[in-house]
């Protein structure tokens, strides 16, 4: 979890960096006011993202101790966390060729629960785990495209290129819908597919409000819908989040 957290906390900070630098966020428009209104300077967040790095590094040096020898997967997945988490807005620039979703997708879903089901397992992949992370995944994702459908024109003038700025509002709006709703259908398929943790299903509880997020947009209007559009999201993140992770920590007991 360190480890993650660590990595996380680095790529955030060089997103914030290289928004800066491209142009992204800008006194009239910014989604992280800390470069544009001068709380920190440019060498301060370097500094802090290099650290966190290195931090990260540390950690994962102590765990390859823990674990007692060398296994490939933890490795794999360590570093290719960080390497996409730094390119995510640095270096190739992920999220300016319309793959900003898919590496959120990535990184927040099966990487992250890989990495640490791989440390504590020493070494051993699971497609279960793979398949259990992948809601989380897919509602991280739709929390990144919630942003972008709202800095859609922006990012165009900037010449970040994302997927609601080129597939246009219409077929953006239709894959949030998909990311919000997707994840109850593999929990679903998940129970039935193992027979086993029917206690999951509880996740369909909360799933008027993730269907209440994703018809919003078509019931009150594009234009108010927008508005609000990502805070309402991120909060739909943290609940079907916290509800699912807790019915399934409570399932591996």
């Amino acid at each position: 979890a360190v480890v993650s957290t660590q990595s996380t906390g680095g790529a955030n900070l060089c997103n914030t960096y290289f928004d800066f630098k491209d142009g992204v966020d800008t006194k009239e428009h910014n989604s992280d006011p800390t470069l544009v209104e001068k709380i920190l300077s440019e060498e301060q967040i370097l500094n802090a993202a290099w650290l966190c790095f290195a931090f990260s590094m540390m950690f994962f040096g102590s765990g390859v101790v823990f674990m007692g020898r060398a296994h490939l997967v933890p490795y794999i997945l360590f570093f290719k966390g960080m390497i996409v988490g730094f390119n995510y807005s640095g270096g190739f620039r992920f999220k300016h060729h319309c793959l900003g979703e898919l590496v959120v997708y990535s990184i927040f879903g099966p990487t992250i629960a890989l990495f640490s089901y791989s440390c504590l397992s020493k070494g051993l992949f699971s497609w279960l785990v793979f398949i259990a992370a992948s809601p989380l995944g897919l509602l991280a994702a739709a929390v990144l495209l919630a942003n972008n459908i709202r800095d859609a024109g922006n990012d165009l003038k900037s010449g970040v290129h994302t997927v609601a700025n080129r597939l246009g509002l219409k077929k953006s709006l239709e894959i949030y819908s998909g990311l919000l709703l997707l994840p109850y259908l593999q929990i679903t398929g998940l129970v039935l597919l193992y027979e086993r943790h029917y206690a999951l299903l509880l996740t369909w509880t909360v799933a008027p409000f993730s269907l209440y997020c994703a018809v919003r947009p078509h019931l009150q209007g594009v234009t108010t819908a927008i508005a609000d559009m990502f805070p309402l999201t991120l909060s739909h993140y943290h609940l079907v989040g916290a509800v699912y992770l807790g019915l399934l920590t409570y399932c591996m007991h």
